[in-house]
């Protein structure tokens, strides 16, 4: 609350220097001193970036955390009520995601205090860029088509896409084994098979969703792919989904490549 009051009080006292058109640019300026004040500071890790409400999760780089705000704790990602294969397929995946974001294509150039800092030696970074090319030419092939007609949108991008496919194939793979290792202390009131069916439902149906042509487009141009491909992409590269699902070989969701980055 001190700080809040602090802050306003900047702003008050920027906004007088000035007139109403000059406003912006004064909240800008003191957005930007206060920042700078922070410059050399610890790291306040109780400061959250998003409402409480929000249905998102994120892994912050410069503070090597992982941030879930209230919003998601709910279904269809977490529910007290559901068996714990279901949670783990919800936001068990969620939290392995955000946690290999930490180590994306992007962000593993940062060490454990949020500093960027080279740390992976030569050889683990040529084998890393070798591996995670074949993630980035599998989602490259995939054709988005509209929900609607059925009409060929375009290609995913599979570089601008390349670290939340990692994130997604890491999340999928560390949700499944942290829910076995779960079974060994809390056995399931399901047989294995049944349970691994649920947990790999509860991943998919997270990710079900019908979308306009514009959505779509607009995913396109994003770097997380449409809903459908998240789902897709992870489990072609599941060897255990394919065995829990029977998939036949060089089936859509078993095919014989698959890309193995984090094994």
């Amino acid at each position: 609350m001190v700080k809040v009051l602090i802050f306003l009080s900047a702003l008050a006292t920027a906004a007088t220097a000035g007139s109403v058109t000059e406003l912006p640019e004064s909240v800008s300026q003191v957005n930007i001193d206060t920042n700078l004040k922070l410059n050399g500071q610890p790291v306040d890790k109780r400061k959250f970036d998003m409402p409480p409400q929000t249905v998102n999760a994120r892994y912050k780089r410069n503070e090597n955390q992982i941030v879930f705000p209230a919003g998601i704790l709910r279904a269809p990602y977490f529910d007290l009520k559901y068996d714990a294969a279901q949670n783990f397929g919800g936001i068990g995946v969620v939290i392995g995601h955000e946690i290999t974001h930490g180590f994306d294509n992007r962000f593993r150039n940062y060490d454990g205090d949020g500093n960027f800092n080279p740390w992976w030696s030569n050889a683990t970074n040529i084998t890393f860029t070798t591996k995670t090319q074949c993630l980035s030419d599998q989602y490259a092939k995939f054709v988005v088509n509209s929900d609607l007609t059925g009409a060929v949108l375009g290609n995913i991008s599979g570089q601008r896409s390349l670290g939340e496919a990692i994130a997604d194939n890491g999340g999928l793979k560390t949700s499944f084994r942290a829910y076995h290792e779960y079974l060994k202390k809390f056995p399931s009131q399901y047989t294995e098979e049944t349970g691994d069916k649920l947990f790999y439902l509860s991943f998919a149906q997270v990710w079900c969703s019908k979308n306009t042509d514009r959505y779509l487009l607009r995913d396109l141009r994003r770097k997380h792919p449409p809903d459908r491909f998240r789902v897709t992409g992870a489990l072609q590269n599941n060897a255990e989904f394919a065995r829990v699902f029977k998939c036949p070989t060089n089936s859509n969701l078993n095919p014989s490549k698959k890309c193995l980055l984090w094994e």
